[in-house]
């Protein structure tokens, strides 16, 4: 890692400078929140942003970017955005990511992201609407060829997807976007990332906060650190090396969020919240079965 400007970055495989610590939007739907939250995000230090078509608030996301740019203070080369699209059957990439930049108001992104390897199927199963990964992988190098993608990316791969994948591409993803939290570490997937070099970017770092915010273990080290929960959470998942982009629609939560990168445990707790570990997941067919309709993507 290097600093610059006070925060921290990746320097990842393809040269590009990646802040370590980011903010997710998943849910945030009112534009003038969006930009208020931007905003402040900006001031407190953020330079990293994720979004994803799927969130349905990209347009949002470039309104507020429009407004805060016309403001003067920032500027797009100041911001690392990342988003995501689905491997839709049927579906042009360059289609859906040009709407994409449209709704962003940009005329790039610094990451362009497969949200999963995976695009739900008809209840009965009959009807497969995934298009295949290699498809899709080619139709995002010619986006990042076009110089509208900086790097690729992917998200919810396990190691053989993975694999696969750098078996064949001719531009290499350069990070994978995966559920990291206390209680899903994903400690081996992890090291296989970084010797990969696809770097693990750490979504849902507070898990589902509201069952965690009675553990009695990360009670106990909060109240140690004389830190909050939320910060104990995030501060462990950011000493494991990985990017984390904690998501919050408050934003009198982003200083306090943004200060967990300076919480620094002992060896001991290390080893205690390490030790929470369950291989328990926030996203998955049982917590969205809508979207999963029972298909056990993560076993």
């Amino acid at each position: 890692m290097s600093s610059i400007h006070g925060q921290k970055e990746i320097v990842l495989s393809n040269g590009q400078k990646m802040p370590a610590f980011g903010l997710g939007t998943f849910r945030t739907k009112n534009e003038q929140e969006m930009t208020n939250l931007i905003r402040t995000a900006l001031d407190v230090g953020y330079r990293h942003i994720d979004t994803a078509k799927f969130y349905e608030n990209e347009h949002m996301i470039g309104a507020a970017l429009k407004t805060i740019f016309s403001e003067g203070k920032y500027k797009r080369e100041d911001i690392f955005l990342v988003t995501k699209l689905f491997p839709n059957k049927g579906v042009k990439c360059i289609d859906v990511f040009n709407q994409q930049l449209k709704d962003l108001q940009v005329d790039y992104v610094d990451l362009l992201l497969i949200h999963f390897p995976y695009a739900p199927p008809s209840d009965d199963y009959q009807q497969w609407n995934q298009k295949p990964v290699h498809q899709v992988w080619a139709e995002l190098e010619e986006i990042h060829g076009l110089g509208l993608a900086k790097g690729l990316g992917i998200s919810n791969f396990n190691c053989q997807m993975v694999i696969d994948l750098l078996s064949y591409c001719k531009v290499r993803p350069v990070v994978n976007q995966i559920e990291l939290h206390v209680f899903n570490q994903q400690r081996n997937l992890v090291e296989f990332l970084k010797k990969a070099k696809v770097y693990p970017v750490g979504y849902s770092p507070m898990a589902k906060y509201n069952e965690v915010i009675n553990n009695e273990t990360v009670k106990a080290i909060a109240q140690k650190y004389n830190a909050s929960v939320a910060q104990v959470l995030i501060s462990f998942m950011f000493q494991q090396g990985v990017v984390v982009i904690p998501k919050t629609e408050k934003p009198e939560r982003l200083q306090h969020n943004f200060d967990a990168q300076k919480l620094i445990f002992s060896e001991e707790d290390l080893e205690t919240l390490k030790n929470l570990n369950s291989n328990t997941r926030v996203v998955n067919y049982y917590s969205n079965p809508v979207f999963f309709k029972g298909v056990p993507l993560f076993d």
